[in-house]
């Protein structure tokens, strides 16, 4: 008798989506990290703007960008006939990664209105929004995999994983969410990765310590971040270094 040990196939193969991901990346990094620091430098010291004026037009755009992103990934998971809605959910079911996106957002726009209140614009503050998404994402991701390794049941519903299931760790969920909505997955997707997850345990390692790598990672650089941010002189490094943190919190969200 012959067993067959072949883990789930997911379905899902990264060769065909490589100039789309470099299309995407290249898109990311310019938007959010290369136009706010070019932008402000340029509109402060080349244009003489004050520096709430220098960060005003950096600033919408990025806050514009991010509400169209939010708006159309809840599109894609809300609209009739939709592929990539989470398992069991109904129609206006919004997978977690969105949820968290919303959140991360509502923060982000909260702390820079804070800090651009006034003409004399606290650049500090203004310079901590990346620190404060790396530590709400390196947070969740932390405390799911404190979760996930005690085998806690889940208060709430984390995508397609129901309330009162085992947590999984947080990378599993983002990894389910951004592949089945925005890198087109679908629900299959959803499934195949569930069915990879409990069927090898060497998966399931290995998510584990990426999770740990992530979100203790984003803590850290977030931390270090932080302490760069309140304790250099220089305003235009401390705006320098708070940008440069970008690329990390889109690598984690």
């Amino acid at each position: 008798m012959v067993v067959n040990t072949a883990l789930p196939e997911l379905g899902y193969n990264l060769n065909k989506r490589k100039r789309s991901i470099a299309i995407i990346w290249t898109a990311i990094i310019t938007i959010t990290c290369i136009q706010f620091e070019v932008l402000y430098f340029t509109l402060h010291y080349a244009a003489h703007k004050k520096e709430d004026k220098a960060l005003e037009i950096p600033t919408t755009i990025l806050l514009v960008l991010s509400v169209l992103t939010i708006i159309y990934r809840s599109w894609l998971l809300m609209r009739k006939g939709s592929q990539c809605r989470i398992i069991d959910g109904r129609w206006y079911s919004m997978d977690f990664f969105n949820y968290t996106a919303i959140l991360g957002f509502v923060i982000v726009t909260a702390v820079l209105s804070a800090a651009t209140a006034d003409e004399d614009v606290d650049l500090r503050q203004a310079s901590m929004p990346q620190a404060i998404v790396l530590y709400l994402a390196g947070g969740l991701l932390t405390v799911t995999g404190v979760m996930s390794t005690l085998g806690l049941k889940l208060p709430i519903r984390m995508s397609s994983t129901p309330r009162g299931s085992v947590c999984k760790p947080g990378v599993f969920v983002v990894m389910e969410d951004i592949v089945a909505v925005d890198g087109g997955g679908g629900e299959g997707f959803r499934r195949a990765l569930r069915a990879r997850y409990e069927a090898s345990e060497t998966f399931r390692r290995i998510l584990e310590e990426l999770n740990w790598f992530w979100g203790l990672g984003s803590v850290v650089v977030a931390t270090v971040t932080t302490i760069v941010v309140y304790v250099v002189n220089d305003l235009n490094v401390v705006f320098a270094i708070g940008q440069s943190t970008r690329p990390r919190t889109w690598n984690i969200c």
